[in-house]
């Protein structure tokens, strides 16, 4: 009895680990660009916005995030990245990778893949 209580433990504990969702996105594999950093107002809405890149390919990775900690759908995060990287670091045409996109669990930050 105490070794399947135990067992059922141990894999109660792992699912819950398992399932368990970061409040925020890790970007420890990008490279940040510190002058990229921005509090934007769009449509009387606040956001603040980072960028990243992983060294010698193209796309950025940009970080959105309602400054009012609201979710926000991806719609909403590819539109203010694009507005936001346009005058930064775009020398080609925009072009939206959402492939790299992804939020966290509550959806109040959004990476947005965006090549230029």
């Amino acid at each position: 009895m105490k070794v399947t209580s135990l067992a059922c433990l141990a894999g109660l504990a792992l699912l819950t680990l398992g399932c368990a969702s970061p409040r925020t996105l890790d970007t420890r594999h990008l490279t940040r660009f510190d002058e990229y950093h921005a509090n934007l107002e769009i449509a009387g809405q606040r956001y603040t916005l980072d960028a990243y890149i992983v060294m010698f390919q193209k796309p950025f990775y940009i970080t959105v995030e309602r400054d009012d900690r609201r979710a926000m759908t991806i719609d909403e995060a590819a539109r203010v990245a694009e507005e936001y990287i346009k005058p930064r670091g775009c020398t080609d045409s925009l072009v939206r990778r959402a492939d790299l996109d992804r939020s966290n669990a509550d959806k109040t930050q959004w990476m947005v893949g965006i090549e230029c």
